[in-house]
């Protein structure tokens, strides 16, 4: 039997064979793939000084009736692509949903941009070039522009462009007699699809009533791919440790992915335990508890609106923090006023009943130069410091208007004494009293949260819980600081911290914050851990925040979590003297 590991995004178990699927139309690398690899900015202008297209790979052609085939040729493939698509999205439409089966008109949008059809015809009779070789130009022109963006939704864009190209590069073999017939099997019984990577509309050459479960070594949660197949309520596991491309068609197999792993040809053993294994929730015997006595409450650590919506349809137990400077520079949070207060509440809606700590803008130190590009120029100093503070001020007014929507806990990072919290009091209680003059405001009180992130903040801790209603530790910062590392080259999630001062500073932080009655939460990379997990549930953490795309692994491992065992072993460890004592106790108590 072998097992191969990888990170849960849609929990459940699906016993079956295996279905192996391919996206890709050739064996070799396309030569987008080879033209991005070599010259990323390309201009047209350029084209003859390019390596790639003075190989054995590229052959010119010549003659006007040559020239004349490859632009029919073009045509052809792209009116047939489109109309496959239209035929996909109608079949995404009815298989999966209405609303999702829209991320393919990105795609027909884009064959019908007459822009990119002219160019293509252009340099097929400009360079005597063919259709397959001006495509890819093409494409790696635009698909350059958008990488060249950090927004997750451009990124996106990128793979759905990618897999346009791919369908019309298999378009265009086919045409010349050179394309290999599908693979993709229709018949059979429960079958689990196993591929290295898809796109969406793979998922319309698929009789999606048989696949029982769904595997894809390079995948993230956030593509569209993983939305749609999300939405399909069925076990799906992404970012294998190991390759499948080793993995046959028609192998027997079991796909837990309440434990991240697919099972190749299982033994007896295994196939007597999962034949009725429960899909409800419940891993063995045991029920999931993450949130009652004893186990924090599981959030998630979110950096943009877009993963906001994935973590909502993950049905993730809250947010421990939402970071907003991504969002201002992706423009999902506006500057203005009414931007800000209708994202706010936006995010707020997709949690209902939920909490959310929403942390306002990070900007101190060299940060600061993210106001250059959310406001696209190059600022002074001088002008900055007006600027930061309207800022500011606009969005705890925003925060605070949108705070009706759900349950809101505004945080603020980077809090290193009382002081601090007293400045931004008085901002809160001057917004609140201009909002009391306005016709048609409620208000209501909204809990303020400070991000201990300094060894400072640590030390006037007493005073700063008596300013504030919930404590966020930011590990990544405070433990890099506690031991002066650089926070770029630390190993948050490794060994690195495992030591007795760690569990020293969490242990008092949350001590001290539950003498008066409040609630801790953990964040950084220590929350992905799997070896730090017991020691934040035997310290007693409220809840600890894991980015999205750990959610799914750690809350398996937490609901597994016995919270008198893991209090025993902190006992143990805080008498530890040494980093190799606690990490021998810890793998003593982990196996």
């Amino acid at each position: 039997m072998e097992i191969i590991r990888g990170v849960p995004a849609s929990k459940g178990v699906a016993i079956g064979k295996i279905l192996k699927f391919s996206s890709g139309p050739l064996k070799e690398k396309t030569l987008l793939q080879k033209l991005a690899r070599e010259f990323h900015d390309l201009e047209l202008k350029d084209i003859g000084r390019i390596r790639i297209l003075r190989d054995s790979f590229y052959e010119r052609i010549t003659g006007r009736d040559s020239i004349e085939k490859e632009i029919k040729c073009f045509k052809h493939v792209v009116r047939i692509s489109k109309k496959n698509l239209i035929s996909s999205r109608r079949k995404l439409s009815h298989d999966i949903s209405p609303k999702l089966s829209e991320i393919i008109n990105f795609q027909i949008l884009t064959l019908k941009d007459t822009n990119i059809n002219k160019k293509t015809i252009d340099l097929i009779k400009e360079y005597s070039i063919s259709a397959y070789l001006a495509l890819s130009i093409i494409f790696n022109e635009r698909i350059e522009l958008l990488r060249k963006n950090d927004k997750s939704k451009f990124r996106n864009r990128t793979y759905d462009l990618v897999d346009l190209y791919n369908r019309l590069v298999a378009g265009l073999k086919a045409v010349s007699g050179d394309r290999n017939a599908s693979h993709v099997k229709k018949d059979g019984g429960d079958l689990i699809l196993v591929a290295r990577k898809m796109y969406p509309t793979n998922l319309a050459e698929i009789d999606l009533k048989k696949i029982k479960g769904i595997v894809i070594e390079r995948q993230s949660i956030e593509s569209h791919i993983s939305i749609l197949i999300k939405s399909l309520k069925i076990p799906y596991l992404i970012k294998t440790e190991l390759p499948v491309e080793d993995i046959n068609d028609g192998q027997e197999a079991i796909l837990d992915c309440y434990n991240g792993k697919l099972m190749v040809e299982p033994d007896d053993a295994a196939v007597q335990k999962y034949s009725n294994y429960p899909g409800s929730g419940k891993i063995g015997n045991r029920e999931v508890r993450s949130g009652e006595k004893g186990i924090p409450d599981l959030f998630s650590t979110i950096n943009t609106m877009d993963e906001a919506v994935s973590a909502a349809e993950m049905k993730v137990e809250g947010i421990g923090l939402f970071r907003t400077e991504l969002s201002f520079l992706n423009r999902d949070i506006g500057l203005k006023l009414k931007e800000q207060i209708s994202a706010y509440k936006k995010i707020l809606e997709l949690f209902p009943g939920k909490t959310v700590i929403l942390r306002t803008l990070d900007l101190g130190g060299d940060k600061s130069a993210f106001l250059n590009l959310i406001y696209k120029d190059d600022l002074s100093e001088n002008r900055k410091k007006p600027l930061v503070k309207k800022l500011y001020s606009r969005q705890i007014e925003a925060l605070i208007r949108a705070s009706l929507s759900g349950t809101l806990i505004m945080a603020f990072p980077m809090i290193s004494g009382p002081e601090d919290l007293s400045a931004l009091k008085e901002e809160i209680a001057g917004i609140k009293k201009k909002l009391k003059r306005t016709p048609g405001i409620t208000r209501k009180h909204v809990p303020v949260c400070a991000f201990i992130e300094t060894p400072a903040a640590v030390y006037a801790l007493d005073e700063i819980l008596e300013k504030c209603d919930h404590i966020s530790v930011g590990t990544n910062d405070l433990l890099s600081l506690v031991y002066a590392e650089s926070r770029q080259l630390n190993k948050a999630s490794g060994n690195d911290f495992l030591q007795p001062p760690t569990i020293k500073i969490l242990g008092d932080i949350i001590e001290k914050t539950h003498k008066r009655n409040k609630k801790v939460t953990i964040c950084g990379g220590i929350t992905s851990s799997p070896k730090f997990l017991p020691i934040l549930v035997g310290l007693g953490a409220d809840s600890i925040s894991i980015e999205l795309k750990r959610y799914s692994f750690i809350r398996d491992l937490l609901c597994r979590m016995d919270p008198i065992e893991c209090k025993k072993l902190v006992k143990k460890l805080q008498k530890a003297g040494t980093k190799r004592e606690i990490i021998r106790r810890l793998s003593s108590f982990l196996e």
